[in-house]
């Protein structure tokens, strides 16, 4: 099926085949979706893109691809859903949507210019502890370092594994001065299926039982 037959789909049909890119028996249908998608909301998008541009002293060339980087990140993510209190129609709402989508990405080229983010884009979630067998240490240090691993693991151990995978994920990528990537929580909550504030909740468990575990624990 081209592209051009999916033009008389309503936008939420299309937001639907665009669901279905991940699944590669329907890709080639998502891609079509996808760019009927495009189509039917470039101009609209790339005005707004241009506003926003404008008021932030970046040129038109700026808007262009920010409008792009939009719609890139609505095919890697297409999780729009309806809310008539916030919208009059279906239509309506993802125009919403994607310049809120625009805003973040304007945000995101700033910081890009003024505070290079450290994250590659590569960032995974993480299951386990690493191995400390390879860990080049002196042997105090060493004796340390494998006393605190282990009170870490039995902290965990009381903890369900999201938690473990939270708390993992959160240690591995934390930086100060930047939140994790937007595709990295995005992973945790969709892997975990649980609303960004319950993760928050997990986080701020399992480090408040490890804190436990390494005061009461680790002094002696």
């Amino acid at each position: 099926m081209a592209w051009q037959d999916l033009k008389s789909e309503s936008t939420e049909d299309l937001v639907t085949y665009i669901s279905w890119f991940t699944d590669r028996d329907m890709r080639e249908q998502a891609q079509d979706a996808f760019i009927a998608f495009c189509f039917r909301f470039q101009a609209d998008l790339a005005k707004k893109c241009r506003v926003i541009s404008r008021n932030r002293g970046y040129d038109q060339h700026i808007a262009d691809d920010i409008a792009q980087r939009t719609f890139e990140r609505f095919l890697k993510y297409p999780k729009y859903v309806f809310d008539k209190k916030k919208a009059k129609d279906y239509d309506s709402g993802i125009k919403f949507y994607l310049y809120r989508m625009a805003q973040n990405m304007f945000n995101d080229f700033y910081n890009e210019q003024h505070n290079p983010s450290p994250f590659t884009g590569e960032e995974e979630l993480i299951y386990d502890m690493p191995s400390l067998e390879a860990l080049d240490a002196r042997p105090e240090k060493l004796k340390e370092i494998k006393e605190k691993y282990e009170l870490v693991q039995k902290a965990l151990e009381r903890l369900s594994p999201k938690h473990k995978i939270i708390y993992l994920t959160y240690q591995q990528y934390a930086q100060q001065g930047f939140k994790l990537p937007r595709a990295l929580t995005e992973k945790l909550r969709t892997e975990l299926q649980l609303t960004q504030a319950t993760i928050q909740f997990y986080k701020k468990e399992a480090f408040d039982k490890i804190k436990e575990y390494l005061e009461i624990y680790g002094s002696k």
